[in-house]
């Protein structure tokens, strides 16, 4: 029976571990590993073993361990080889990759920086995802996931990096199941758990190294432990709660609004649940400061390990700890003046709302969520143009809507359809059924039980946030990543306790009947996402691409290939930005890169700080002067899937490269390296 919840403690102490390393520049095997161990025997009894185990709960906790066990099989054959850095899971995953034998991941330049300095154009880094500190290239963003995934290398090497993102999938169903228990049966849980694990969401983001699924495991971790804390009156589970809330700053540069929303509810639980105002007091006051210490830690880290993207987001990051910090200290000297009876500004709210007051809170949620929902009948949501930023994006959107012949307007956010993105993968049944879960959930916790507070707090002020402003470019997947930590999990727990809700207010001699069709419905509706059958279109029937194709199927070969060109020599990279850290990283080789042409006296320049005469990889031959005429030396082509900006992407496209090599001789004049049949092929 608690199995499930003893699986997710361990990913969740293994990620503290591995994050507070990586942290301190000193993640290897042997402090990582035995910190994870210290840890979860530490914090085993937080998972309480039960005096009397029924056959219902027996049986659920067998089935969400299988039916989680089985994903993890499934989609870790499919595992993206997502090396190739067009978006995040690129340098996340090289990042990993990385770590797997070195203490920190500051990459040494090795003399690029000298060798950029022969030309503008030339660069010893590549803009956003890596950027020069001193003498080192860093990954941008922040390091916990790299940090774990890289654990998955100490086992299996790369492709243990490449699969651990499923793993931690797998962990966020079941974390999903062990939070719903502390709502519904044992088997009924199981219910918004297979409702996440069969989102096209959750199963694309896992497959490649997307930060969004161990946010979830985070987020829904701390809710279950931070309610047990409160209501159980568990002193290890509420620090825990407060750890693994805090530490979402060592996942995502966003990880306090996450916190936030969780310690707001953890104090209001404090001060609604029965006993001593000393010991509630307390237990806020303790939940505050570990969530607090472990936040602002992780924002530290960001500065030292990702000081560019730090920078850049310097604005909205220090809005955030700000925001954050006066919460923080409001809630706690809210809390010390529990002792005199502080907590009657919530006890006495309470009362006053009484029953209808509750009702009508609860109604007041939902409706909000319903208004929010119907926004696309009403207004239609714009960014602007002044900044850099703004008209990049615009561009990209322009380029989506010229693709899929839709009207051009670029400008265009999509952010009042945020609502029916999240019925993209759950459908539109479950979403009403979540909002009106909601607002259940609201009453509740007035009326009846105050740990409730804990789901809302987890789920609705991100939601309520990422719903109203997404600030992402809105192509699926790439824009639900927003929703994928606290929405989709929320929506489908919020969902089952409405349908289950409603489930008891039939006759009893349907009742059992009815909870099997609302178990079937949380099973059919998403599946019901993987296909499409449009009679008529240019597709009549289609498939979701994040489950049936390997997200840049090919790219791992293509490197290999690559670094296998002329071993042991650096690189110079020209006009590919894209490869930039794949190069560096996996050929572990000082790189730089040539965004133009460069003349013969330049590259000679260049080849003279190093050793060994520097290789060039290029897509564009024309750019440099060969002894003799250069031939393809690999060829590939790797496997994406679309691009959609109102719907699953239902098709892919195989993007073809033609790589040329040659090594820089004394006069800077190239000479071709001996073409091999290289060929990839495209995996399925």
């Amino acid at each position: 029976m608690t199995a499930p919840e003893r699986i997710v403690l361990g990913l969740v102490v293994l990620a503290l571990a591995a994050g507070l390393w990586a942290s301190v520049g000193l993640h290897t095997p042997w402090t990582v590993l035995p910190t994870a161990a210290v840890g979860i025997a530490l914090a085993w009894r937080v998972v309480p073993a039960p005096a009397r185990v029924t056959v219902a709960e027996r049986r659920g906790a067998a089935i969400a361990l299988a039916g989680a066990g089985a994903w993890a099989v499934v989609n870790a054959v499919m595992y993206a080889e997502y090396l190739i850095v067009v978006r995040d899971p690129g340098f996340l995953t090289l990042a990993g990759l990385w770590l797997v034998d070195h203490p920190d991941s500051d990459i040494p330049s090795l003399g690029a920086i000298d060798a950029a300095s022969v030309d503008g154009s030339v660069l010893a880094d590549a803009s956003q995802a890596w950027n020069l500190r001193g003498d080192a290239v860093q990954p941008q963003g922040a390091r916990m996931l790299s940090a774990l995934i890289a654990t998955g290398g100490w086992v299996a090497g790369d492709l243990g990096v490449l699969v651990f993102n499923v793993i931690v999938g797998a962990v966020g169903i079941l974390a999903v199941y062990a939070l719903s228990r502390r709502m519904l049966g044992p088997l009924a849980s199981l219910a918004p758990a297979a409702a996440v694990a069969l989102s096209v969401s959750h199963i694309g983001l896992s497959r490649a190294a997307y930060t969004e699924p161990l946010t979830l495991v985070l987020v829904i971790a701390a809710a279950l432990w931070l309610w047990r804390g409160v209501e159980d009156r568990h002193g290890g589970a509420l620090a825990l709660g407060a750890a693994a809330s805090g530490a979402l700053s060592f996942v995502r540069i966003d990880g306090a609004a996450y916190a936030a929303g969780l310690l707001a509810a953890t104090v209001l639980a404090l001060a609604l649940a029965p006993g001593s105002r000393a010991r509630r007091g307390g237990a806020a006051l303790a939940a505050i400061g570990v969530q607090a210490a472990l936040l602002f830690a992780g924002y530290a880290a960001l500065w030292r390990w990702s000081e560019g993207y730090a920078d850049r987001l310097a604005d909205q990051a220090v809005t955030l700890m700000i925001g954050y910090g006066l919460l923080a200290l409001a809630l706690g000297l809210w809390a010390l003046t529990w002792i005199g009876g502080g907590d009657r500004v919530a006890t006495g709210a309470r009362d006053l709302l009484g029953r209808r007051g509750a009702i009508a809170a609860g109604a007041a949620v939902s409706g909000l969520l319903a208004v929010l929902a119907s926004r696309p009948l009403w207004m239609t949501a714009h960014r602007g143009t002044d900044n850099s930023v703004d008209q990049f994006t615009n561009s990209v959107v322009g380029s989506f809507q010229a693709s899929q012949g839709l009207p051009i307007d670029p400008t265009r956010t999509y952010a009042e359809h945020t609502v029916a993105w999240v019925s993209y993968y759950l459908t539109w049944p479950l979403v009403l059924l979540g909002i009106l879960g909601f607002g259940l959930a609201t009453t509740w916790m007035i009326r009846r039980r105050p740990g409730w507070a804990l789901l809302l707090g987890a789920v609705l002020p991100t939601s309520l946030l990422y719903f109203w402003n997404p600030e992402v470019v809105p192509d699926q997947l790439w824009a639900f990543r927003r929703f994928e930590p606290a929405t989709l999990p929320g929506f489908a727990i919020a969902a089952a306790v409405a349908a289950w809700g409603l489930c008891d207010r039939v006759r009893p001699a349907w009742r059992a009947r009815s909870r099997r069709i609302a178990a079937g419905a949380f099973v059919f509706l998403p599946l019901t996402t993987w296909v499409s059958i449009a009679p008529g279109s240019d597709l009549p029937v289609s498939a979701a691409t994040p489950v049936f194709v390997r997200e840049m199927g090919g790219a791992y070969s293509q490197l290999e290939d690559l670094c296998a060109v002329a071993p042991d020599r650096p690189i110079i990279l020209a006009g590919t930005s894209s490869h930039f850290g794949s190069l560096r990283v996996m050929c572990d080789e000082p790189t730089v890169l040539a965004l133009a042409a460069l003349e013969p006296d330049q590259m000679a320049r260049m080849a003279d700080t190093w050793d060994a005469a520097p290789v060039v990889l290029t897509r564009n031959p024309e750019w440099f002067e060969w002894s003799t005429e250069p031939a393809v030396v690999v060829s590939s082509t790797v496997r994406q899937a679309s691009y959609e900006l109102q719907g699953i992407p239902r098709t892919y496209f195989d993007r073809a490269y033609s790589w040329y090599a040659g090594i820089v001789g004394e006069d800077g004049v190239l000479v071709p390296v001996e073409p091999e049949d290289r060929t990839v092929v495209t995996s399925p």
